[in-house]
């Protein structure tokens, strides 16, 4: 089966902004599969090339077309024909620019710029001004995963009554994806005209740091921009002018010389507005504002980054997706904490696997952030790096409990910030190792083996290479399988207040009977912090249900990081007054770093561990009413 492009639904309309349209086209006028009478191709293909019609209507099983923000587009499908459209050539009508100042087109593109079986596909907007006669490229496209808005400088073609624009798909021979194309506009831009597209500063902050304050904003004017004047408001303006150098119809990233800093901990809005263009007003002041959260917190928690790997017996290439998650689970015991969410096969949770929405397979989501990703060790190793640093507003301290196949977990979230009208929600996921089933459901086709396309691939138990296309269920345990949401897949509704101070603990106990075909002990609960607004899993923790009745870390909320530690490893506990000895203690008992804290409350306490050979220590936490520990790597 061929693999499935990644695809994700998204927005994108064309700006227009105070300037005058030349020509449009949304095609919401056409009857599938025409394209309309004024427009016109050439193509090599049995299918006719680009058609008409609704997402819906264009897709194909490896070529699922998003919607845009209109029902209707042309597409060529060369995943869906399988046939010659190495030059599939979608030409527009003829567009006058006799009389025109300047010149822009923008349109929604849909081109993944995708490789199947060693071919790549390649795409080319074209522009004629001798109708269509000959044709000089304007700009080599780039994929995307999703809908892009292009745009292109017309205005070197201005003087000339006879252009044309083109489209031009080619498969170079291959089995590939394909292109879409809508909302196709000309226009007569503004002389000094900026767009914002976005921002992006450090959702949370340690205090007394500084965060830089990055917008991507594309020229929208006839004029290339040399600066831009840009505000941040927290309440207080921030203004620069921005040295830059923006081609027309190109889009750059702007860095504010100011950077975000605070001293304490805070909540801020930071209220962005381009308000100057080359020194002028912008004439379209509409398009030049946008706002990002802030938060400062008191103290960072240990970062437990969540991997949700798509899977299913009946794929062939997710072998490597259970490699990958033995991988990080051996390297990353503390920080990694990893689900396999089942399609199609006995271990499916309908719920799970219809939520996490996988395009493909073997696919991951990392903490809900990164969607769709691809699979292996060194694609987790990547994700992960990007993520085990980020400054988090909340640790997890998980206790269980309860008798025989009756669990309770118990998850207490500790805030490092404040926040007037919080959106988070608790969850557990629940997941088992060494699952098992008979009957030939639950044999794991095996696309690395000998017998197929014979690719070296050993780890979670199997040389892959060297075992049958399937491997026969009597030979097959799973692990991290996924199987239950306790919660649902966004939370437990009510979980997180919606007011929270620093230092505040949210705590919500969840149920959970386990099923007469699932061992406890070879079970594990997962917590999870999860942003309402974004989706993102903020923070994770894990504990096995083995053994009921025990907290991973305790209920003073220990945290120690980072773990496996090589220079200094942090403890953030909440203390309860009074004095505390946080020591270093090695295996055989001995105590080999401490240090004491008086008046403990909220703490975060940094012990150098250079000096200690490698291996495993424990960190105690402990005063005169009682001690607290968590194992510790020194690497």
């Amino acid at each position: 089966m061929k693999k499935t492009l990644l695809a994700f639904s998204a927005v994108f309309v064309a700006g227009t902004s105070f300037s005058q349209i030349i020509m449009s086209e949304d095609f919401e006028g056409t009857t599938a599969p025409a394209i309309p009478a004024t427009w016109s191709q050439t193509t090599l293909a049995t299918d006719g090339g680009f058609k008409s019609g609704t997402a819906a209507t264009l897709s194909s099983q490896s070529f699922p077309v998003p919607t845009t923000n209109a029902t209707k587009m042309l597409v060529t499908n060369d995943d869906g024909c399988n046939c010659d459209k190495s030059a599939d050539r979608l030409i527009s009508p003829t567009i006058d620019l006799s009389t025109a100042a300047a010149a822009v087109m923008e349109v929604d593109l849909f081109y993944a710029q995708g490789t199947y079986q060693g071919a790549t596909e390649s795409g080319k907007i074209e522009v004629s001004i001798d109708g269509g006669t000959t044709w000089t490229t304007a700009q080599t496209l780039t994929g995307s995963a999703s809908w892009q808005n292009v745009g292109i400088n017309l205005t070197p073609y201005v003087g000339n009554a006879n252009v044309k624009v083109s489209f031009l798909y080619n498969d170079n021979g291959g089995w590939l994806f394909g292109m879409g194309i809508d909302n196709f506009v000309v226009r007569q831009p503004s002389p000094d005209d900026a767009k914002f597209l976005s921002a992006s500063v450090n959702r949370y902050s340690l205090t007394s740091t500084n965060n830089t304050l990055s917008l991507q904003v594309k020229n929208d004017g006839a004029n290339a921009i040399t600066s831009l004047t840009v505000d941040w408001n927290d309440g207080t303006a921030h203004s620069s002018v921005i040295s830059t150098n923006i081609a027309v119809g190109a889009t750059a990233t702007i860095n504010h010389p100011i950077a975000v800093n605070y001293a304490t901990v805070v909540e801020k809005t930071l209220n962005i507005n381009i308000t100057g263009v080359n020194g002028n007003t912008d004439p379209n002041p509409g398009n030049n504002t946008g706002s990002k959260p802030f938060n400062t917190v008191s103290a960072n928690s240990q970062k437990v980054v969540l991997f949700e790997e798509g899977t299913g017996t009946w794929c062939g290439w997710c072998p490597r997706g259970a490699v990958a998650m033995e991988y990080m689970d051996n390297t990353y015991p503390n920080t990694f904490a990893g689900v396999a969410v089942h399609n199609g096969d006995p271990m499916t949770v309908t719920a799970y696997d219809a939520a996490a929405d996988f395009s493909g397979f073997p696919g991951a989501n990392v903490d809900r952030v990164l969607l769709g990703v691809d699979v292996s060790d060194q694609d987790f190793e990547t994700y992960y790096n990007d993520r085990k640093d980020l400054i988090t507003p909340v640790g997890i301290a998980i206790q269980t409990g309860g008798s025989g196949n009756n669990v309770t977990v118990t998850v207490n979230a500790t805030f490092r910030s404040n926040f007037a009208a919080a959106n988070y929600r608790l969850g557990v996921i629940i997941s088992e190792d060494n699952v098992t089933g008979t009957g030939s459901t639950w044999n794991q086709h095996n696309y690395y083996s000998s017998q197929t396309n014979n690719i070296a691939l050993t780890g979670a138990g199997h040389n892959w290479q060297t075992e049958p296309d399937p491997v026969l269920a009597a030979n097959m345990e799973y692990d991290h399988v996924g199987r239950a949401l306790l919660g649902g897949y966004s939370g437990q509704a009510g979980s997180v207040p919606a007011v929270i101070a620093d230092g505040q603990v949210a705590t919500y106990t969840f149920n959970y009977t386990v099923p007469a075909t699932s061992v406890r002990a070879n079970m594990h609960a997962v917590a999870v912090v999860i942003d309402q607004a974004t989706g993102e899993v903020l923070n994770a923790k894990e504990i096995s249900l083995a053994t009921l009745g025990l907290a991973e870390t305790s209920t003073i909320n220990m945290e120690v990081f980072p773990n496996p530690a090589s220079d200094v490893v942090n403890v953030n506990f909440e203390g309860q007054g009074g004095d505390y000895t946080v020591s270093i203690i090695d295996l055989s008992g001995r105590t080999v770093a401490s240090k004491v804290v008086t008046g403990a409350g909220a703490t975060s306490v940094a012990v150098p561990v250079t000096g200690l050979v490698s291996g495993n220590y424990l960190v105690s936490i402990a005063n005169e009413t009682g001690s607290y520990t968590q194992k510790l790597m020194v690497k």
